[in-house]
């Protein structure tokens, strides 16, 4: 994925986290990339929808499904605010995603942080590339809730 390109989508990954921020959901952003071309962006809606499936990287998976008549993603590229947890992980792997990148760990409940899963895994290449404002939209989120 040539710099311009990466680029727009941290900046959609980070606008996607915002819209969820103000939706009052956790404000994590993701964007899936195939063959050079942005296919989908989406954010969490999990709180929103009761569903707690519903995190940013399955919102764009099923974006995505609608729109590529493909089972496989083999190739893609997923950015995204922050590090997958180990249920979405298990779904990039399925659909053969082949490279993540995201921009703030997740210690709690993140597959690589937290889980120690390794970031080679299946042939999947994991790019972690820290990012100040994709944690500090995080802590102001959990701030925000803690204050109720």
């Amino acid at each position: 994925m040539d710099r311009e390109l990466f680029e727009r989508c941290r900046e959609l990954a980070y606008q996607e986290a915002l819209e969820a921020f103000q939706e009052n959901e956790i404000p994590v952003g993701a964007v899936l990339v195939f063959r050079d071309r942005i296919v989908a962006s989406a954010h969490n809606s999990s709180l929103k929808n009761g569903d707690l499936t519903e995190h940013a990287e399955m919102n764009v998976l099923k974006k995505s499904e609608a729109l590529l008549p493909r089972t496989s993603l083999s190739g893609a590229s997923l950015i995204v605010t922050l590090e997958p947890c180990l249920m979405c992980l298990g779904a990039l792997l399925n659909t053969h995603v082949k490279d993540i990148y995201f921009f703030a760990k997740d210690p709690t409940r993140g597959a690589f942080s937290h889980f120690s899963v390794d970031m080679n895994a299946d042939g999947l290449t994991i790019h972690y590339i820290p990012d100040e404002a994709c944690g500090k939209i995080l802590t102001e989120f959990f701030r925000k809730i803690r204050k109720k």
